[in-house]
């Protein structure tokens, strides 16, 4: 049997992997999915300037994982785009033991779509 802390190493390792896949893929809710799965509760901890979802997992009251997960604007391009961050988090009260990050750019929403008109004939 796993202890508590040995426990928590195995969710986290499992989540970084999911974080990395996401990176992969391009697609913030394949860690955000396999955090619900793996019993981390969500909250939302969107504002103004970004959108965040934050998850969180107390094995025992002094041990914790926390995933964060933020969407924000960079302007450090022409093309104003967003990067998707993770950072992940396994806690031993209040000592961090070990942290992950990581990041993509999400694909850009183009401001100017296609646009089908259809034409119809009504009559009256």
């Amino acid at each position: 049997m796993l202890t508590s802390i040995e426990f928590a190493n195995e969710v986290f390792e499992e989540l970084s992997q999911a974080i990395d896949q996401a990176c992969k893929e391009r697609y913030w809710f394949t860690a955000c999915r396999n955090a619900r799965v793996l019993g981390l509760k969500q909250s939302d901890m969107s504002n103004g300037a970004a959108y965040g979802q934050c998850f969180a997992l107390q094995i025992e009251p002094d041990i914790t994982i926390n995933l964060t997960y933020q969407s924000v604007e960079s302007c450090e391009t022409l093309t104003p785009t967003d990067i998707a961050r993770f950072e992940l988090q396994l806690k031993h009260g209040d000592v961090l033991i070990k942290a992950y990050r990581n990041e993509f750019e999400e694909a850009p929403i183009s401001l100017v779509r296609a646009v089908r008109h259809h034409s119809y004939s009504a009559s009256l």
